[in-house]
C-alpha cells in the first residue's frame, strides 16, 4: 500500500508525458488567420525542418518544483493512512493463518474456510482504498500535466527549438544547456506551488484508472 517517493515520481513523470505530449515530439505552429487544419494539410510536403532540439526531465520537474513536493507528499500521506487503518487488521489475519497452519491437516482445512470470508473481506477493503489512492493520484498528475506543457511550450518558443525529449531517452547529453529542467521548474514555482490532492468519487474511479 506505501508508495515510495522515488516510484511516486516515476509514475508521475511517466504519465505526464502521456498527459502533456511531451516525450519526443515536434511543436507544431498553430495556422495563423483562417487558416485551416485541411488547408494545411493540402499544402505540398517537403522536407522535415532540422530539428533543433531541448531536453527536459520530468522526474527532476515533479522532484525539484513546490507543486510537485505538494503532490507527492498528500500522496504519501494518504497511503500512510490507509496503511495504518488497514495494518492491524492484515497483521491479525496473519497470525491467524500462522496459528492454523499449525494444525493437524483436517483441523486446518476447515479453519481456513472459516477465515475465507474474512480474508475476501479484507482483500475487498484493501483494494477499494488501493483505487481510491490511485484515482486520487490520476486525478493530481493531469492537473499537473495541463499546468506543465503551456510552461514547456513557452520555453521552447523562446529557445527556438522543435523538439523536445524526455531526459530518459537522451542517452548522452555533450551539451547541459539544452536541458531546460530548471527553466521548467522556476516558472512552474511562479505559477503555483501548492495543489490540493482531491479524492474522486467511487463512480468516478475506473475513468481515472
Amino acid at each position: 500500500m506505501t508508495l515510495s517517493r522515488n516510484a511516486i515520481i516515476a509514475i508521475a513523470a511517466a504519465v505526464i508525458l502521456v498527459v502533456g505530449g511531451i516525450g519526443a515530439w515536434f511543436l507544431l505552429k498553430s495556422p495563423s488567420g483562417e487558416e485551416s487544419t485541411a488547408t494545411a494539410a493540402a499544402e505540398p510536403s517537403g522536407p522535415l525542418p532540422e530539428p533543433v532540439i531541448v531536453v527536459v526531465s520530468m522526474d527532476a520537474v515533479t522532484q525539484a518544483s513546490k507543486v510537485g513536493q505538494s503532490i507527492i507528499t498528500q500522496i504519501q500521506a494518504m497511503a500512510n493512512q490507509a496503511k495504518a487503518e488497514l495494518g492491524p487488521e492484515a497483521q491479525a489475519l496473519q497470525r491467524e493463518e500462522a496459528a492454523v497452519a499449525k494444525l493437524p491437516s483436517g483441523e486446518r482445512l476447515a479453519k481456513l474456510e472459516a477465515l475465507a470470508p474474512r480474508r475476501a473481506a479484507f482483500q475487498q477493503k484493501a483494494q477499494a482504498r488501493d483505487t481510491q489512492l490511485k484515482g486520487a493520484f490520476a486525478l493530481a498528475r493531469a492537473d499537473l500535466g495541463k499546468m506543465i506543457e503551456p510552461i514547456l511550450r513557452q520555453i521552447v518558443t523562446a529557445r527556438g527549438a522543435n523538439l523536445v525529449m524526455d531526459r530518459r531517452a537522451a542517452s548522452m547529453l555533450p551539451d547541459p544547456s539544452l536541458d531546460i529542467s530548471k527553466d521548467v521548474v522556476a516558472a512552474l514555482d511562479a505559477k503555483v506551488q501548492t495543489y490540493t490532492v482531491k479524492v474522486p468519487p467511487p463512480q468516478a474511479m475506473p475513468a481515472q484508472q
